[in-house]
């Protein structure tokens, strides 16, 4: 069946409009409770939007247009309502990859999962022909959600090169290491921010809009947006260029060297000015003569109607599921955990606090155990998390056990047990220490993010949801750890028996 649009609000079938009410209200209604039901993910986007000059600042402009677009063509698009049981299945899946992303603490899984989500919904409300409709204002909703700054340092370093051959054009004399040039009067850095990814995610919008509003054919819009595309990367070019000719003209005195914002959009205006005179040779899209333009009230071009009755269950099973799944990532499994007994039996009891300890944060509670073992002194530590949200997850970015510099050695190892640890030396300004850690995730263990992700989304779905960082440290008296290691073991079975005791779910 093709599927056809009409830009007239004129209709030929009295009541074509009203027949999607129901499915219209579904789709808009189950989509805004999720929002509701979902702060978090609502709130990570939010504070993207509202950055100042930030990357997806134009999220809060582009985000309405395509809905009411998404909304504008289900209510008055030339199609047959056939609401689709494969689209409630979707919904689910979506629902549920959702639900993963918030176990796991994977806010970007939680944003990408939100337009294949209102593009299930409208699956199930409405049938193939109307996805099939709304696909592209869909699939331009990504361009408001923080998948792109993958090409930040591409970007940047692109950049850093076409602003350094212009300068080397003009006879500037500067020292280039990586993204700082060295003027003579001070430091210039492109940095994450010069990439231009903000002007390029604005350009392909812009581009979008100018072709909707053109009704350009997908050939046109696809060459508008490259264009404009191209166009913002050089106007990026000559803004950082500019830049650096205005910090060493002015000896580093000019406001633009600190505060360059507006200069930067002042250059892209001009650049969209150049895009828009270009872009009005492009030629629109002739409308055919289609069913958009034919269709006709006649018997057998109406379809069987799809009964209230149907439209009420597979709507009620979707609002379910859409309440329910954040309903269900807001129940805290682990508020029913409570200490286990052998942690007391650590001895001794009295917690010490050593001088180094890993660089977690935001735990609920931690545990310094000093424990004496073949003539070593070792700290047996542990970070608990009860729960996790955005900033305050076990595996995380502002967490790690040292800093990558102080690492000399790195050895996984497997216990007895099946139970993984890690093994490290660290060298900090010639002060070697013997670390010896894992995550502990429920009943199992990892070392490695990607494990650790995997382990906790497992045992969450088991009622573990209480996770922790468990390590043994000592300082080593000579480079190697020779004799740490020695005292701990070859098959480092001690440490079965400390984790055995410290256990978050004991058998």
């Amino acid at each position: 069946m093709a599927v056809s649009y009409q830009w007239s609000t004129t209709r030929s079938r009295p009541g074509f409009v009203a027949q999607r009410g129901l499915p219209l209200f579904l789709c808009l209604f189950g989509a805004t409770l999720f929002l509701a039901l979902a702060p978090d993910t609502l709130g990570a986007l939010h504070r993207r939007w509202t950055e100042l000059n930030g990357t997806y600042s134009h999220g809060y402009l582009w985000v309405p247009v395509c809905l009411g677009l998404v909304v504008y063509r289900l209510a008055t698009g030339v199609f047959h309502t056939r609401p689709s049981v494969f689209g409630a299945v979707a919904v689910l899946f979506s629902a549920a990859t959702w639900l993963a992303g918030f176990v796991i603490q994977l806010g970007l899984l939680q944003q990408l999962v939100l337009p294949a989500m209102l593009g299930s919904l409208i699956l199930t409300c409405f049938g193939w022909a109307a996805l099939r409709l709304t696909l592209a204002p869909l699939l331009a909703l990504y361009l408001a959600i923080p998948i792109w700054d993958v090409f930040t340092g591409p970007l940047q370093t692109l950049t850093t090169a076409v602003s350094t051959f212009a300068i080397a054009q003009l006879s500037i004399p500067a020292f280039i290491d990586g993204f700082f040039i060295h003027l003579p009067y001070g430091i210039v850095e492109v940095a994450g921010g010069c990439s231009g990814l903000n002007y390029s995610l604005v350009a392909i919008v812009l581009a979008l809009a100018y072709a909707h509003q053109r009704r350009l054919s997908t050939p046109m819009t696809l060459l508008a947006v490259l264009v404009m595309l191209v166009l913002s990367m050089v106007g990026n070019w000559v803004r950082v260029s500019a830049l650096i000719l205005i910090a060493y003209y002015s000896e580093m005195n000019s406001s633009l060297v600190t505060e360059h914002g507006l200069f930067g959009w002042a250059i892209f205006c001009v650049f969209y000015l150049g895009f828009l005179v270009w872009a009005h040779r492009l030629k629109a899209r002739q409308l055919k003569a289609s069913s958009a333009s034919t269709y006709k009230a006649s018997g057998s071009d109406v379809p069987a109607a799809v009964s209230l009755l149907t439209q009420v269950v597979t709507g009620a099973i979707v609002l379910v599921v859409i309440a329910g799944t954040p309903w269900l990532a807001q129940q805290r499994w682990q508020t029913s955990w409570s200490f286990p007994e052998q942690w007391s039996a650590t001895v001794p009891a009295q917690q010490s606090t050593p001088g180094w300890q890993p660089d977690f944060h935001h735990y609920d509670l931690q545990a310094n155990l000093r424990v004496d073992h073949s003539g070593l002194a070792l700290t047996l530590g542990q970070r608990v998390y009860l729960d996790q949200a955005q900033g305050k997850e076990l595996v995380g970015y502002g967490n790690r056990i040292a800093p990558a510099t102080q690492i000399e050695q790195r050895d996984n190892r497997r216990l007895e047990s099946g139970r993984v640890v890690q093994v490290l030396e660290l060298n900090d300004r010639g002060e070697h220490r013997l670390v010896v850690w894992t995550y502990q995730l429920g009943q199992a263990t990892a070392v490695s993010e990607l494990a650790a992700k995997y382990q906790q989304l497992v045992q969450w779905i088991k009622g573990r949801a209480v996770t922790a960082l468990f390590y043994v440290q000592t300082p080593c008296a000579r480079a190697g750890c020779d004799a740490e290691r020695a005292a701990l073991g070859d098959d480092l079975a001690v440490l079965d028996t400390w984790l055995d005791q410290r256990s978050l779910y004991p058998e």
